[in-house]
């Protein structure tokens, strides 16, 4: 699969044709006009207006609801000088703001709008996001960084060595959480070859193999970074590498090549090792994922004498050891065979 096709599956996440992105010169200040949708109770909305100013609005008018009324931001001069006024609709026990809602009482809420809108201005707060929360230029600087090649040879050398030399051919910040910190700098081997494979497909992987993962972030105020922490639930994080969308027989016409064979008592990473060098496509192996699953590349298979073909030979024989295969590409649409749990 291309490149482009890869990106198009992160950028199709977007429902509008462009973004544009800017960031204020200086902390603009900002107004509200509350547009009240029915009848309000005004002790409630003298409530509402205490906190809104106490989150940073500087001016906060309430006033009845109008046809034409939309959550929306303008701005009024320029540098030093900037003001925003944004128009927000008083609903119930909410405010909706453009791309936000506060609840009432929730002044987190508040300062965090406030915070986006003054760090990264009205047109990239409203920008429509996709995947990672990122607008799609963003999105893109992200993809073409991570699609740079892997610059190093990762056999056997210490992950945290493997991790900095990939890190080094991109023109992107890399942010570490602090409970990542340890596993990140491990002297642990990395087992496998990844020079030939991009350096965001690969990142993923060395990462994986000491259960951290990474994500492209944008920070309120700061530029697109990669972030490296400890696996989260429901956070979503770079994969280590993408599904295949074309025909496997087209993609990787190696791995169907018949061949007799017949395999005894032979360990699973052994057969591994002597198929690999017969291939063009590489095998690249989830080390970190299997030995925490508890599983061994040193079960004895069986093959039975007879005529297959080599993904047929490699399926059967990770199925022996409760493994399995599927093709993959990095992001510059090469093709591997990724081997997990």
């Amino acid at each position: 699969m291309k490149k482009h096709l890869l990106l198009t599956l992160l950028l199709g996440l977007f429902t509008q044709s462009s973004t544009l992105t800017t960031t204020a010169q200086a902390a603009p200040v900002v107004d509200l006009e509350l547009a009240m949708d029915g009848v309000p109770d005004f002790a409630v909305v003298r409530k509402w207006i205490e906190i809104l100013q106490k989150a940073g609005f500087k001016n906060v008018r309430a006033r009845s609801i109008k046809p034409t009324d939309k959550p929306e931001i303008r701005m009024v001069g320029k540098g030093d000088n900037q003001l925003y006024i944004v128009t927000g609709i008083l609903a119930g026990t909410k405010i909706h703001l453009p791309k936000g809602t506060i609840s009432y009482g929730d002044l987190d809420a508040a300062k965090d709008w406030i915070a986006k809108l003054s760090g990264d201005g009205a047109a990239n707060l409203t920008a429509e996001k996709g995947a990672y929360g990122l607008t799609k230029e963003q999105i893109v600087k992200v993809y073409d960084e991570l699609s740079k090649p892997v610059p190093l040879s990762t056999g056997d050398r210490p992950v945290k060595d493997v991790i900095r030399g990939i890190s080094q051919v991109w023109k992107l910040r890399v942010g570490v959480d602090s409970n990542a910190r340890q596993s990140l700098f491990s002297e642990q081997p990395f087992p496998g070859e990844l020079k030939g494979l991009t350096s965001g497909s690969a990142m993923a992987m060395v990462l994986k193999s000491v259960g951290l993962v990474m994500y492209p972030e944008k920070p309120v105020g700061g530029d697109v970074q990669i972030m490296i922490s400890q696996h989260q639930k429901n956070k979503e994080f770079w994969p280590t590498g993408w599904a295949l969308e074309t025909n496997a027989g087209k993609a990787a016409p190696d791995l169907f090549n018949e061949l007799d064979v017949e395999i005894k008592e032979t360990e699973l990473s052994k057969t591994l090792h002597a198929i690999a060098p017969r291939l063009k496509t590489p095998m690249i192996i989830d080390y970190g994922e299997i030995e925490r699953r508890g599983l061994s590349l040193e079960k004895r298979i069986n093959i039975p004498a007879g005529k297959t073909f080599y993904k047929k030979i490699i399926d059967r024989a990770l199925s022996q050891g409760s493994l399995r295969s599927e093709f993959r590409t990095d992001e510059a649409g090469k093709v591997f065979l990724w081997i997990t749990y």
